[in-house]
C-alpha cells in the first residue's frame, strides 16, 4: 500500500475516533479524560490530513505546523490518561507553554539543520509522550477497579508499543534522513502498527469509559448516597459472597444506633443531622478491622459485621466503635465554634456460622440494642448467651448531645 493511502486511512480512523469520543464526552462523566482524548485524536487526524494536503515531504513551515499539532495531540492524550486514572490533568497554560517551546525548537532545527533533525526531534518528542501515557496507564493498574484492568492493560500495551516504534523511528530518521520516512521494512512496520493503534484506540477508550460507568452504577446501587457505606442491597451482596466462600469464617452482627438522633435533627436541622450521620459512618468505618464490613441499615442505624475472632473480639470491636463515636465533635457550620457530640448504643448478636442464622442474629442484635438503650445509652450490650450480657459506661459519659 502506498504511503498516501496509509496516511489517508490513518487520518480517517483518528478523525472518526475523535468524533465518537466527543459525542460520548458531551454527556459523559466529568474528569473522565474523554474531552482530552477526543481533541487529541481529532488533532492527530488533522495533522495527518495536512501532510496529504501540503505533500508528504511538505515545506518547512507546513511541516513544523504539522509537527506542533502532533505534539499537542500527544500531550492531550497523556493529560487525558492522567485524568482518567485519578491524577490532575495538565492545565492549558502548561500545555501551551510546552507546545510553544517545542515549536520554537522544531523551527530552529528545521532552519539550521534541515529536515533530518526536525523529523528526529518530533518523533523523539512523540515517543516520550507515548511512553508517558503508557507509564501512567501501567502505574495505575494495581489501584484501578478490577474490571478496568483488562482494557487499561490493552491500551498500555498498544501505546507502549507505539512509544518504542516511534523512538526507533526517531533514531532511523536521524541516521538515514527523509528516505526512512516511508521506505524500507521499518517504515512499513511502523505504519502498519500505527494503523492498528489508530483502529483500536477509540474502541479501547470507549471500553474503558463504559466499564467505569458500569462500576459506578453498581456502586450507586449498593452504596448509601449520604454515607458511602453499603446499603441493604450491598449488604445482601456481602452476605451472599461471604457465605458462598468455602470454609468461610463465622461472624457477629453489631447493630449500632445513634442515641437521641431525633433531638439532633429537631434542634439543629436535617442538614446538620446529615453531617452527623456522615461523621459517625466515617468513625465506624475507620475503627473496623480489615475484613469487617459496615453498612447503613436504616435512618440512624448501622450494621457492622465482625468477621472471625469469636465473642471477645466482637465485644472489643463494639467498644472500640462506641469510643470512636463518643470522641467525635461535629461542627455544623464551617468556621463556627459550636460543636455537636453524639453517642451510640450497640447490640451484639451471637455467633453466625451460616447464612440461615442471619435473620435470627439480626433479631438478637436488635434485642441487645434495646437492652443497651435501657442501660442508659452510650454502651454495648450482647445477646444473652454471649460471655458478657451487657456493660455500661460511666454515668458522666452518657450525655448524647452536647453543644
Amino acid at each position: 500500500m502506498d504511503p498516501s493511502t496509509v496516511i489517508f486511512l490513518l487520518s480517517l480512523h483518528l478523525l472518526a475516533s475523535g468524533g465518537l469520543l466527543h459525542l460520548i464526552a458531551r454527556r459523559g462523566p466529568p474528569r473522565s479524560g474523554l474531552h482530552a482524548f477526543a481533541a487529541g485524536s481529532a488533532l492527530f487526524g488533522l495533522s495527518y490530513g495536512a501532510r496529504l494536503v501540503f505533500g508528504l515531504q511538505g515545506g518547512s513551515l507546513s511541516s513544523v505546523a504539522s509537527d506542533v499539532v502532533m505534539v499537542l495531540s500527544g500531550l492531550l492524550f497523556a493529560s487525558g490518561m492522567r485524568q482518567f486514572t485519578g491524577h490532575d490533568a495538565w492545565r492549558w497554560p502548561l500545555l501551551a507553554a510546552i507546545t510553544a517551546t517545542f515549536a520554537l525548537i522544531d523551527l530552529a532545527l528545521a532552519v539550521a539543520l534541515g529536515p533530518r533533525a526536525r523529523l528526529a526531534t518530533v518523533n523523539s518528542a512523540l515517543g516520550a509522550l507515548f511512553l508517558t501515557m503508557a507509564i501512567v496507564t501501567f502505574g495505575s493498574l494495581q489501584r484501578s477497579e478490577r474490571g478496568l484492568r483488562v482494557p487499561m492493560g490493552v491500551l498500555g500495551v498498544l501505546v507502549g508499543g507505539q512509544a518504542l516504534l516511534t523512538a526507533g523511528r526517531a533514531v532511523s530518521l536521524g541516521l538515514n534522513g527523509s528516505p526512512a520516512l516511508y521506505q524500507g521494512a521499518f517504515a512499513q512496520l511502523f505504519y502498519a502498527y500505527t494503523s492498528l493503534v489508530a483502529l483500536l484506540l477509540g474502541p479501547c477508550l470507549v471500553w474503558m469509559v463504559f466499564v467505569r460507568l458500569n462500576l459506578q452504577l453498581e456502586g450507586l446501587a449498593t452504596h448509601d448516597a449520604l454515607t458511602q457505606l453499603f446499603n441493604r442491597l450491598g449488604l445482601d451482596e456481602i452476605r451472599r459472597r461471604h457465605f458462598g466462600i468455602r470454609g468461610h469464617e463465622p461472624l457477629h452482627l453489631l447493630l449500632v444506633d445513634i442515641d437521641l438522633f431525633k433531638t439532633i435533627n429537631d434542634r439543629h436541622g436535617h442538614t446538620v443531622g446529615d453531617s452527623v450521620l456522615r461523621a459517625v459512618a466515617a468513625a465506624l468505618l475507620g475503627s473496623a478491622r480489615a475484613g469487617d464490613f459496615v453498612a447503613r441499615f436504616g435512618g440512624e442505624e448501622f450494621l457492622v459485621g465482625c468477621v472471625g475472632g469469636g465473642d471477645a473480639a466482637a465485644l472489643a470491636l463494639a467498644e472500640r466503635l462506641r469510643a470512636a463515636v463518643h470522641t467525635l465533635a461535629v461542627r455544623p457550620h464551617s468556621g463556627g465554634d459550636e460543636t455537636i457530640r453524639c453517642t451510640v448504643s450497640i447490640g451484639v448478636s451471637r455467633l453466625v456460622e451460616h447464612a440461615g442464622r442471619w435473620d435470627a442474629a439480626l433479631a438478637e442484635a436488635d434485642r441487645a440494642l434495646y437492652a443497651a438503650k435501657e442501660l442508659g445509652r452510650n454502651c454495648v450490650a450482647a445477646a444473652p448467651s454471649a460471655p458478657a450480657a451487657a456493660h455500661a459506661v460511666r454515668p458522666d459519659e452518657r450525655t448524647s448531645v452536647k453543644t
